[in-house]
């Protein structure tokens, strides 16, 4: 974390009877910055868990290298983590399924150049999980920045009349059929599927907290008003990527539409840019915000965990 995106550098105090006392800093534009955290405690992890869901991101300073062990008690005090097999590959950080490695011959390996276009954990699946823990393990050369947007404030700065007709209507998915095995191999190697899985087996493995498989999690359409189960609050679920119009509105207006949301979620006041330090942890809300990856070179390395709260 670089001190220049912080609003309040040595901020508000968070502790317990005297203990290690967790420092939270506003960010910027939107979400937080914390340090000082204490990995095996449930107050620090129930308070990040607030903070994801009132900011969009937050991010952990740390000055030293993060045991695999201790981020994974961190994620669990959270909520319930998705373990991925033997199978995904890049799995089991540390002996720990739920810790992936993203790199350039891995997992959301992006484009060749290594960015990564917008995206959640949800896209156009009925559910999904609801914080992603990043772990930078090894940063790049140069670049690699990763974005995040601000789905909630951008909800909030709508008209009341366009709130009242987002709230009504359904999004159309990319829905990819995947009744035969053939088909399924298309897929991986024609659309944008291969930035984010590197072979077949991990496509087929790739698993969220409930085991069901990623895959057969496809849904046709889907609100993009949401209500946030932390915050109590509306936004936009707009993962624009995996969308292709509105159920029930001429083509015109549709795209209008598509257009204006896409331009108006992306505004500068909607998202931030990280610059990564080493030993950073972000985690990211995947309810009402995307992110993205910068282009980088050298070589880089950063541990994925998928968290559900939702009950």
């Amino acid at each position: 974390m670089h001190f220049k995106d912080l609003e309040n550098f040595g901020g508000q105090e968070f502790g317990y009877k005297g203990e290690k006392k967790m420092i939270i800093d506003k960010l910027k534009k939107f979400g937080y910055c914390v340090s000082n955290v204490d990995y095996q405690s449930e107050d620090d992890a129930k308070k990040i868990k607030q903070l994801v869901g009132e900011g969009r991101v937050v991010c952990v300073r740390n000055p030293a290298p993060v045991d695999p062990a201790d981020l994974v008690t961190l994620y669990k005090n959270i909520g319930r983590v998705a373990v991925q097999n033997e199978k995904v590959r890049g799995s089991g950080v540390g002996g720990f399924g739920e810790l992936v490695q993203v790199k350039s011959d891995g997992l959301f390996q992006g484009k060749e150049d290594g960015e990564l276009v917008w995206h959640n954990a949800v896209l156009q699946k009925s559910d999904g999980e609801d914080i992603v823990g990043m772990y930078m393990h090894h940063i790049a050369e140069e670049g690699g920045d990763t974005y995040f947007s601000d789905g909630q404030s951008a909800y909030e700065d709508l008209d009341e009349s366009l709130k009242e007709q987002l709230d009504n209507i359904l999004a159309k998915t990319i829905y990819y059929p995947l009744a035969d095995e053939e088909n399924l191999s298309k897929i991986i190697k024609n659309t944008h599927i291969y930035q984010i899985f590197p072979d077949e087996d991990t496509f087929r493995e790739w698993r969220d907290v409930d085991g069901k498989v990623v895959y057969t999690k496809q849904v046709k359409t889907k609100p993009i008003i949401t209500t946030h189960h932390i915050s109590g609050k509306k936004g936009l679920d707009f993962p624009y990527i995996m969308l292709r119009g509105f159920v029930g509105m001429p083509k015109e207006e549709s795209n209008n539409l598509f257009k204006f949301l896409c331009e108006h979620v992306m505004k500068d006041k909607y998202v931030y840019c990280h610059k990564w330090n080493l030993y950073d942890i972000c985690l990211s809300d995947q309810v009402h915000s995307l992110h993205k990856r910068d282009a980088y070179n050298g070589f880089r390395e950063l541990w994925r965990a998928g968290i559900w709260t939702r009950k």
